[in-house]
């Protein structure tokens, strides 16, 4: 306490000096004062203001970005170069280098993330990579037939602009067939908000599986000189709660939907209708190798990694994503 005291009294000619310095001004200068301040404040809270997600330490342990857990156990540690955890401020990854694409993303989803803020026209090579790994850029997707295809999608972080030119980074893409990215997998991410605009939080986790997939110039196991690997299959994990504005994994019970897809990553056989993709989370993880629901209870963990989604959806509808990343 005497510590404080101490500051306080420290502080106290500082503060009279400038209410002094106020007060001397004229009427117009303090009114430009109070407006300078209240612009200082909205642009703290645009740029501020809606960072919900923020991480906590570098393992994302504390991260509302990762409140189903590590599904691969990976961590910061550079020697850890196919399972090497990034913790960024919007989402957390764990990024493969010998795939040259994430091997999970992660994220939650509330209204206050949605909004109107614009793509980006360019996809950024990531720096935060360690210096020996091989950085993907936007140019080894050209010519592969592939789309620069989101894990975290730019429509969930749409809020601000800073926000939405997070996931334009090339740890957070993998290769997508045109006509998965821009049907069935845009079709499952537009019906995921509509879920967050009727007041829902979502916890989601996708990824790839696999070697191998069809593009709109033929079937690719890799891109990029070998670099990128061309996944067989997408997968997204979600779960869906009544946003209670918490993040607690404590409070997730077996009452929560959950919605798990895999897709096959093939331009010639995929539509916009996603429904029938919907499987258990034990397949992905029994394909993968992963362990989801870590941090929740056992009880729910176990109920969720059998769940099958059968709720009626509706419709799909064409969404013509001709401004998507095509390659």
């Amino acid at each position: 306490m005497a510590r404080r005291s101490d500051d306080q009294a420290n502080l106290q000619p500082l503060v009279n000096a400038s209410l002094n310095a106020f007060f001397r001004l004229s009427p117009s200068g303090q009114f430009g004062v109070v407006v300078l301040l209240l612009i200082a404040g909205v642009i703290a809270y645009l740029f501020f203001g809606h960072a919900p997600h923020a991480p906590f330490g570098p393992d994302g342990s504390a991260s509302s970005n990762l409140v189903l857990g590590n599904p691969s156990n990976a961590s910061p540690d550079p020697a850890n170069r196919d399972n090497f955890l990034m913790v960024k401020p919007y989402y957390v990854l764990s990024y493969n280098q010998s795939r040259g694409e994430p091997n999970w993303v992660s994220w939650t989803v509330t209204e206050s993330d949605l909004g109107e803020a614009p793509r980006k026209d360019v996809f950024d090579t990531d720096s935060a990579l360690p210096g020996d790994f091989f950085h993907v850029t936007q140019q080894d997707y050209t010519g592969g037939g592939f789309d620069r295809g989101h894990m975290c999608p730019h429509s969930d972080r749409a809020a601000n602009t800073d926000m939405s030119y997070a996931t334009f980074v090339m740890t957070n893409i993998i290769p997508q067939a045109p006509n998965v990215n821009r049907k069935a997998w845009a079709e499952m991410e537009n019906y995921c908000r509509e879920l967050v605009r009727h007041h829902d939080r979502l916890f989601i986790i996708a990824g790839p599986i696999g070697e191998g997939g069809t593009g709109s110039r033929g079937s690719r196991r890799t891109i990029a000189d070998g670099h990128v690997a061309v996944p067989s299959a997408c997968w997204k994990l979600v779960v869906d709660i009544h946003d209670t504005g918490s993040d607690d994994p404590s409070q997730i019970g077996t009452d929560a939907r959950v919605l798990t897809v895999e897709m096959p990553n093939d331009n010639d056989s995929v539509d916009e209708t996603w429904a029938q993709y919907r499987c258990t989370p034990a397949r992905i993880e029994q394909e993968t190798g992963l362990h989801f629901f870590s941090k929740l209870k056992p009880v729910v963990a176990e109920a969720f990694r059998q769940r099958l989604d059968r709720m009626p959806l509706p419709a799909p509808r064409p969404l013509g994503h001709s401004n998507r990343s095509p390659s």
